[in-house]
């Protein structure tokens, strides 16, 4: 017997029969629909439901209705979307560098009120004039009006409201006690000058050249008109209250550690040397939440706005009003009867018109109010009831006294109609409670 036990493996082989081996049917999913023979009526029309015509009032079925009121049935507790009205910035303001809210002006240039149009125009540009001949004007690119036929002529309508004479209506001392310089007359600086004046900051501009207007004023006269340009500055100085001295001997070098009178000094970009750089001045970008430190302020550009480019002057009156506003905010921490009040208001209230002046290649009052009337105001209600038309429960009302358009929340349920009905989207759905 061996050591190791021996192990000894049984292996059956079944081989199945023929039977077994038949395949299985494969099945058809979805199975074949069978074909129905459609009748011969059918195929002929005839089968058609028969059309009942109604002759009189008698003939018509009887319907529930009622003749009281459903007031008491308030559904506006199934509601969880709420229509709210709000204005939206129109494309051609939203696309404006200066922000300036062009469908206003238009509009009350539509109404015959010049001078409200040119307040709400100067209240973000007080270069007319000149953005109407050397802006880019990116706003008329994205005018809706150019769906229907063209786009309104921004361009040439800023270059007619430029020529308006405006001064204020009465020469009253309101300055506040601060006082600020400017070193150049550029576009920027003449724009910041302009917005602290109207807040009541005694302003003083200084400029080395015997022209005011920074880079401007070296252009060619086939490019720029001086009087054109001479024109634009007198209305900014007259409106802002500012004192402009020109041709006036700067010492650049030693600018930041001249002494100076007032509380605060602002260094204009486009009334400066290009490569001009002030040693110890402190640095403000209008266009980054940064604050005012006081003393010397040398206004910072993006590359894209040096060197100058007359095309880009929006941006530039842009950056000197966001420079105003700081310079403001600094200003009112120190002095309890700083001028608080919106400079749109102070326009409004206290500017008047003179006379037109004449100007080569702007338009006449009538061409600027036929095409002041095709604007369609984007974005702002215009009281078209659209609204309040489609309306199944009737919760949209006119308020004749306010001019708008109210929202009757006990009856509303928030289906969404009259945001979808609305034309300028003013219209849109919130979550109730949000």
């Amino acid at each position: 017997m061996p050591d190791s036990p021996v192990i000894f493996r049984l292996q059956i082989c079944w081989k199945p029969s023929r039977k077994e081996r038949r395949p299985i049917p494969k099945r058809i999913w979805p199975p074949r629909k069978r074909r129905i023979r459609q009748s011969s009526q059918y195929q002929e029309g005839l089968m058609q439901p028969k059309k009942v015509l109604i002759k009189r009032l008698s003939e018509l079925p009887t319907m529930p209705s009622t003749v009281g009121t459903m007031e008491w049935n308030q559904t506006g507790d199934w509601r969880y979307l709420t229509p709210q009205i709000r204005n939206r910035p129109a494309p051609c303001g939203h696309n404006c560098p200066a922000g300036v809210p062009i469908p206003d002006y238009l509009r009350a240039i539509k109404a015959g009120d010049f001078r409200t149009g040119l307040a709400l125009l100067l209240a973000y540009n007080p270069l007319p004039g000149l953005t109407g001949r050397f802006c880019y004007h990116p706003c008329q690119t994205k005018c809706l009006r150019q769906r229907i036929d063209s786009a309104i002529p921004i361009q040439k309508i800023e270059q007619f409201m430029g020529k308006l004479g405006a001064d204020l209506k009465e020469k009253q001392n309101r300055e506040n006690g601060k006082q600020v310089t400017i070193v150049g007359s550029g576009p920027l600086g003449l724009s910041c000058a302009f917005f602290l004046g109207c807040r009541g900051v005694h302003v003083r501009v200084l400029e080395s050249r015997l022209q005011a207007g920074g880079e401007f004023a070296d252009l060619p006269a086939k490019k720029l008109d001086r009087d054109v340009l001479e024109q634009e500055i007198s209305r900014l100085v007259r409106v802002g209250n500012i004192h402009l001295e020109t041709g006036v001997v700067l010492d650049l070098e030693n600018l930041p550690k001249s002494p100076s009178k007032s509380d605060l000094v602002i260094l204009d970009p486009t009334g400066l040397p290009d490569k001009y750089e002030p040693p110890g001045a402190n640095t403000l970008n209008p266009f980054v939440d940064q604050k005012v430190r006081g003393g010397v302020l040398a206004v910072t550009l993006p590359g894209n706005l040096r060197p100058f480019k007359a095309a880009m002057v929006a941006h530039y009156i842009a950056a000197g009003r966001l420079a105003a506003d700081k310079a403001a905010a600094y200003l009112s921490r120190n002095a309890e009867d700083m001028e608080t009040t919106q400079v749109g208001s102070f326009l409004y209230a206290n500017l008047c018109l003179g006379g037109e002046a004449e100007q080569e290649g702007t338009w006449e009052v009538g061409r600027v109010l036929r095409e002041s009337e095709r604007c369609m105001s984007c974005g702002i209600c215009n009281q078209c009831l659209q609204c309040a038309s489609s309306c199944p429960e009737a919760c949209l009302r006119l308020d004749a006294e306010k001019k708008t358009i109210t929202v009757d929340l006990d009856f509303c349920k928030g289906c969404g109609i009259c945001a979808y009905e609305c034309p300028r989207g003013v219209i849109t759905m919130e979550e109730t409670g949000a």
